[in-house]
C-alpha cells in the first residue's frame, strides 16, 4: 500500500510537506506542490481520512435513525438528508428502528458519529433515555407532535417540526367545506392515550367546530408502524362489507388513503363518485393512484435538509440556523375528493 513517505520520497520532499499539501494546512511553494500532486496522481495514493479525522477529533460521520425506511414519507426525507450530508462533506448511517429493534441506540451513543438525527420522535420513552445518555452530542429531531411529556433538553433541541394537530384539522375542513359531513379518520393510534395523537385531535377538533357527529364506527385506528397500504386496505374492506355509511375517508397518511382507495373501488364504489379520499404526506404514489390522490403536501426532502444543516450548526458551533423550524404543508387538489355542494 501506498504510503505518505513514498509520496514524499516520488517528490523529494519530507513526509511533512506532503501532509501540508493533502490537509491544506500551512504554505508550500507552488513547485513544490505541483511535484506532490504528480506524484500523489502517479502513485495513486488515497489519503487515509479516518486518521485524519481522528486526529482533527471529528468522524465526519452523522447517524440516522428512522422508524421505517419501508415508508416512502421516510425514505424520501432520508434522500434531502443524504444528499445535504454529502454537501456538507459527511457519510451518513442509517438505523432502522421498530418494536422490535430498539437496541440500536447503544450503539449510536458508543459509535463514530459526529452527531445523530433522530426521525422517530413519536417513541417518547425511547427519546428520553436516548437524550439522557448522549447528552453533549449533536442533535436535531424530525418532530411531528406536540406533547406536554417531560423530555430533558426538549426545549433546546434543534428541530423541524410540522403541526399535523393543524394539518389533519385542515384536511378535514376541506372535506367538510366540500360538503361531506360523515367522515372516518384512518390513523394509526398511540398506546398509552388517544388525546396524545395529533392526527386525531386535529379530526376531532374539524368535526366538533362544525358539529358534526363522531360515530364509533368513523374512527379507525391501526396499530403503531403498521400505517401501511394493505392495512388501510384491510380496514376499509371490512367497513364496507357491514355495510356501514360514510361520504368520505381522511387517512393520516397516503399509504392508508391509497389502501383505501382500493378497498372502496373492490367494493363496487368508486372514489370520489360515492367515496372521496383525502391523505397527508403528498408521497410519489400519490401522484400515480387512480384516481390521483387529493393530499396535504409535507415537504419531505426539504425537511431532510434543514435537518444535516441544524446538525452542522451544532458541530461546527455556529448559531446560523433556528432551533425550531416549522415546515410549511400545503393542500394538493388533485381527484379523488368530490364536492358534494350543489350550485
Amino acid at each position: 500500500m501506498v504510503t505518505r513517505k513514498d509520496v514524499a520520497l516520488k517528490a523529494g520532499v519530507s513526509p511533512s510537506t506532503v501532509s501540508r499539501v493533502i490537509n491544506n494546512n500551512g504554505y508550500v511553494a507552488l513547485e513544490a506542490r505541483k511535484k506532490i500532486e504528480a506524484a500523489i496522481a502517479e502513485l495513486n495514493y488515497i489519503p487515509n481520512r479516518a486518521a485524519q479525522n481522528l486526529r482533527a477529533k471529528s468522524y465526519k460521520q452523522i447517524a440516522c435513525i428512522s422508524p421505517s425506511i419501508s415508508n416512502p414519507f421516510f425514505s424520501e426525507m432520508f434522500m434531502g438528508i443524504e444528499e445535504m450530508a454529502i454537501e456538507c462533506g459527511y457519510s451518513l448511517s442509517l438505523y432502522n428502528i421498530t418494536k422490535k429493534k430498539r437496541n440500536y441506540l447503544k450503539q449510536v451513543v458508543e459509535g463514530p458519529y459526529d452527531g445523530v438525527i433522530l426521525l422517530a420522535s413519536h417513541e417518547l420513552i425511547i427519546i428520553k433515555d436516548f437524550l439522557e445518555n448522549i447528552q453533549n452530542m449533536p442533535l436535531s429531531i424530525y418532530w411531528d407532535r406536540i406533547d406536554k411529556i417531560n423530555i430533558p433538553r426538549k426545549a433546546e433541541i434543534p428541530h423541524v417540526y410540522v403541526d399535523l394537530k393543524r394539518v389533519m384539522r385542515q384536511s378535514v375542513d376541506y372535506l367538510i367545506t366540500n360538503g361531506h359531513k360523515e367522515i372516518l379518520f384512518l390513523g394509526h393510534y398511540y398506546e398509552k392515550e388517544r388525546n396524545s395523537n395529533p392526527r386525531y385531535k386535529g379530526y376531532e377538533m374539524a368535526m366538533k367546530e362544525n358539529h358534526l357527529p363522531i360515530k364509533d364506527y368513523f374512527q379507525i385506528f391501526v396499530e403503531m408502524y403498521e400505517d401501511k397500504l394493505t392495512t388501510g386496505y384491510e380496514a376499509i374492506k371490512m367497513l364496507l362489507d357491514k355495510g356501514q355509511d360514510f361520504t368520505a375517508v381522511a387517512a393520516s397518511n397516503d399509504l392508508l388513503a391509497a389502501g383505501a382507495i382500493r378497498a372502496i373501488i373492490e367494493s363496487g364504489k368508486k372514489v370520489p363518485e360515492d367515496i372521496s379520499v383525502i391523505g397527508v404526506d403528498n408521497i410519489e404514489l400519490a401522484k400515480i393512484v387512480t384516481p390521483t390522490l387529493t393530499t396535504m403536501n409535507i415537504p419531505k426532502k426539504e425537511i431532510g435538509r434543514m435537518l444535516v444543516r441544524q446538525l452542522m450548526d451544532q458541530i461546527h458551533n455556529e448559531s446560523t440556523m433556528k432551533k425550531s423550524i416549522e415546515a410549511e404543508v400545503i393542500l394538493k387538489e388533485r381527484e379523488s375528493v368530490k364536492s358534494l355542494i350543489i350550485k
